[in-house]
């Protein structure tokens, strides 16, 4: 094999979309670590793929990513897969990923199955630039920042939601841009896939069907005015006055808008000059 780990997209939901060169890949690897190896091994059944596993998951990836450096440090090929997608989106392989770039291990990512792109290009928004949020936070203070520069978002936005989160995300839509189009992507290459592409304002939750996997496509906001860092000076000195240091401020402006954290930071200081 010419590389120590391979990341190995898994399908989203149909398993005839996996590709000849994963199978061929997971069956001559020396050892396929799976985010949840329950999960994983229907999927290598079916393919007749009889190789060792071992558990990779985000509550073990650090520690197991150091463990499984050290193997392709003696010789051993390693296959990643996540339950379903590509490693390294809303899933374990990012840290590992960064452990190969740092010990100089060889590694490489192969093409396949993403609900993410599936979801945008089957909504019909927008797709020449795009935004990904990943899953709605679960903290209301964490949402209150997500649905802010979501408000703000001058791109196609894909979000990843759950059944039992996807009506109380839905009636935040309504409340904060009911104007704006949002494509729900349902059980995306399964028999009961189904795009429902609506202005929020029009959704009727009860006729949606609450059950799946879900990835919904946010239309960009047309109405939004090009951003200045004079809209956050208010919001700046009211920190100062606050006592807030000039790096604690720049955080907190970073949080509510896309400024890099220079930009900021210089603007902070020209302020002081008056």
């Amino acid at each position: 094999m010419d590389y120590n780990i391979y990341f190995v997209p898994t399908p989203i939901g149909n398993l005839e979309d996996m590709t000849i060169r994963s199978i061929n890949v997971l069956k001559n690897v020396d050892l396929i670590a799976c985010e949840d190896t329950r999960e994983s091994i229907k999927l290598l059944n079916y393919f007749e793929i009889k190789n060792s596993l071992t558990s990779y998951h985000k509550f073990n990836e650090a520690q197991k990513s150091e463990e499984l450096i050290e193997l392709a440090k003696q010789g051993k090929t390693i296959a990643v897969i996540t339950d379903q997608g590509m490693p390294g989106i809303s899933d374990p392989g990012h840290v590992l990923i960064n452990k190969c770039i740092e010990s100089q291990i060889s590694y490489t990512i192969l093409p396949g199955a993403s609900s993410l792109l599936t979801g945008l290009v089957g909504s019909g928004f927008d797709n020449n630039e795009f935004a990904y949020y990943g899953f709605v936070p679960k903290k209301t203070s964490d949402k209150k920042i997500f649905y802010e520069k979501l408000k703000n978002e001058d791109k196609t936005s894909i979000i990843f939601d759950t059944p039992h989160n996807l009506e109380r995300t839905i009636n935040h839509f309504k409340e904060l841009f009911p104007d704006r189009s949002l494509c729900i992507a349902r059980e995306l290459t399964k028999k009961f896939e189904e795009y429902k592409i609506s202005k929020i304002k029009d959704l009727n939750l009860d006729e949606l069907t609450i059950k799946g996997e879900f990835v919904l496509i946010l239309s960009k906001n047309e109405d939004i005015k090009e951003e200045n860092l004079e809209d956050y000076k208010e919001k700046i000195l009211d920190l100062k006055n606050k006592n807030y240091k000039t790096k604690e401020i720049v955080k907190e402006i970073r949080k509510i808008s896309s400024f890099p954290k220079n930009q900021i930071y210089e603007y902070i200081i020209s302020l002081d000059k008056f």
